[in-house]
């Protein structure tokens, strides 16, 4: 299907000659016979099939041909670039040797992801997690405000925002569940949150009130807002909060410490494995060194 999307918009933009007249300039070197060829700049080939898997499925006539228009300038500049550089560059040699450093660099490092993903511990225990949160509180620090509380936002003129002004700020789970279950007209946001912790940034940038640069004055001294603007009624109820600088809750930083116990595992089963691979090609004379290494 892509390749005959392909077939057509070469067929219509006719960019094989326009592409290689611009890769040669003024000479005009005799056309490739290859019907797939699409441009080629010295060994270098591109075809039809190549170009065949950047037109997805949907995309006009139009996208298609900027996208390809894009793709074939680049890749010829790409190639120009190399090759100009392989007649310039006095010592390849120096290249090559880079190159397949990096080859082997790539194939290490997927190797040692491949056995750590299969023999290396990548679960841990909730006590872990607990021990080192505990342990270890003075990493986790918050950047920014926690609330907890209640958002809604309605329609003004919406015949609920009496019964929803009533309810919101109740204690009560029967009143809140009402809320909850109520067909409320107009409402364009309900978020309860007074059972779990919510970046302060969140409910900040809905309720149009200038907080100003420090947060914790609003919430230190204020328990919430209504406020109405633009044909619609915020309310704010903050029940909790816990100020910048606070240590970071649990559940907050849980995930972070997950990470952290895997990179952990992870630098730790890399080192074995290295240590291990060495330790089996000096044994079985794969390896040889000559000099100390230590």
């Amino acid at each position: 299907m892509a390749f005959g999307i392909v077939k057509r918009l070469f067929t219509r933009i006719t960019l094989l000659g326009f592409l290689l007249i611009g890769v040669a300039g003024c000479s005009k070197p005799a056309p490739d016979i290859d019907a797939l060829l699409v441009a080629r700049v010295g060994q270098s080939r591109l075809t039809k099939t190549d170009i065949a898997k950047l037109v997805t499925p949907g995309m006009s006539a139009e996208d298609s041909a900027k996208l390809v228009r894009s793709y074939v300038k680049s890749w010829i500049e790409s190639r120009v670039m190399s090759e100009m550089a392989v007649k310039s560059i006095p010592d390849m040699s120096v290249i090559d040797r880079m190159v397949e450093d990096y080859r082997n660099e790539l194939i290490a490092w997927e190797y040692r992801r491949l056995m750590f993903n299969q023999h290396g511990n990548v679960s841990f225990s909730d006590d872990t997690i607990h021990s080192y949160y505990d342990n270890h509180k003075s990493l986790f620090v918050l950047e920014r405000p926690l609330v907890k509380g209640v958002y809604i936002k309605v329609a003004s003129d919406s015949p609920s925002l009496r019964i929803i002004k009533k309810l919101y700020k109740s204690t009560k789970p029967e009143d809140i569940d009402k809320l909850e279950k109520e067909d409320l007209q107009g409402v364009i946001h309900f978020d309860y949150f007074r059972d779990r912790w919510v970046d302060w940034e969140q409910i900040e940038t809905r309720v149009p009130i200038d907080f100003g640069s420090s947060p914790e004055a609003f919430l230190a001294t204020r328990k919430g807002a209504e406020v109405t603007s633009d044909g619609f009624t915020h309310l704010l109820e903050i029940t909790d909060y816990l100020p910048t600088g606070s240590t970071m809750p649990f559940e907050w930083a849980e995930e972070s410490i997950r990470r952290t116990l895997y990179d952990e595992q992870r630098l730790a089963y890399d080192s074995q494995l290295r240590l291990d691979l060495y330790n089996e090609g000096l044994k079985d004379g794969s390896i040889i060194v000559n000099i100390p290494l230590e």
